[in-house]
């Protein structure tokens, strides 16, 4: 066993003290994982560019996170569909995920769903 987890442990309780602690390894493993964090970042900043070029109230900034998360699920999915490797960096298909995230935000702004 790790020395630094022994120490949290203690004494009783171990194992399970041990099985909550392996549970949070593997939770913050998965928040962790770079493309995960990469997806993100690209999402919020997304959708931060574009509220500051046509954003007004906060209630619009929260729905172009949500619409620009959507937008880039489905540009993911059309980069795997497609098999395009023209802008890529790891699994995420970058060029697919912009052209899909700003597309569906202009369309919301469009329709005047803000």
């Amino acid at each position: 066993m790790n020395p630094r987890r022994a120490r949290i442990l203690g004494k009783g309780r171990g194992k399970h003290r041990e099985r909550y602690l392996l549970r949070i390894d593997a939770i913050m493993g998965a928040l962790l994982n770079p493309t995960v964090l990469l997806a993100t970042l690209l999402v919020v900043g997304y959708a931060s560019l574009f509220h500051l070029w046509t954003g007004r109230s906060l209630r619009e900034l929260l729905l172009f996170l949500v619409v620009a998360a959507v937008g880039f699920a489905l540009g993911q999915w059309a980069g795997r569909s497609l098999q395009l490797d023209i802008l890529r960096i790891g699994q995420l298909y970058i060029l697919e995920t912009i052209v899909a995230s700003f597309l569906a935000l202009f369309l919301v702004k469009t329709l005047n769903l803000s």
